[in-house]
């Protein structure tokens, strides 16, 4: 345990690096940086609500998705349970979580958790249930594992901030 204490500034640098929001396209005829016309009248609701931004299902302020994971990640790798597993909208009974191989990890001496954009799964305008896809290396001191998947995420009872779902993990063969 002697290298952990380098470990935790590394888990928070990991949590500061976000992905920058793309910029929002001129409408058609208006230039950046000037406002555009008004929509039209006859704009249905349904496209109104097409043009909901992906998270708007919890605050502005909310923590992203993926700095919800790679948080819930960081309290595995501590073994502080009880913290991580108030990250689940309902927690994962003992060895029963979709995510176990990460639960059960001793000796981690590097933990790479890359997360990508999230992706709606549901019809709800703003959605409720988001997709965050994950790419994770872990390396012991006897070996390097690595997993794909995803952890599916809900807002909380106060939309306030995203919780997780469910997961599902897969071991990547070399």
């Amino acid at each position: 345990m002697r290298g952990a204490g380098w470990l935790f500034p590394m888990l928070m640098l990991l949590g500061a690096c976000q992905r920058a929001p793309d910029a929002a396209p001129a409408a058609d005829g208006a230039v950046a940086g000037q406002p555009a016309a008004a929509a039209p009248a006859a704009t249905s609701a349904v496209e109104r609500a097409d043009a909901l931004p992906l998270l708007a299902a919890v605050a502005a302020d909310a923590p992203d998705p993926g700095a919800v994971v790679r948080a819930y990640a960081g309290h595995l790798l501590r073994r502080e349970f009880d913290k991580a597993d108030a990250n689940w909208m309902i927690a994962p009974p003992p060895g029963r979580a979709d995510d176990a191989a990460l639960r059960g990890l001793r000796g981690v001496r590097d933990l790479k958790i890359n997360t990508d954009a999230p992706v709606p799964h549901d019809r709800q305008q703003p959605t409720h249930l988001i997709e965050v896809p994950v790419r994770i290396r872990v390396t012991t001191a006897t070996t390097t594992l690595r997993y794909n998947g995803w952890y599916r995420l809900v807002p909380d009872p106060q939309r306030s901030a995203w919780l997780i779902q469910s997961a599902n993990l897969q071991p990547v063969l070399d």
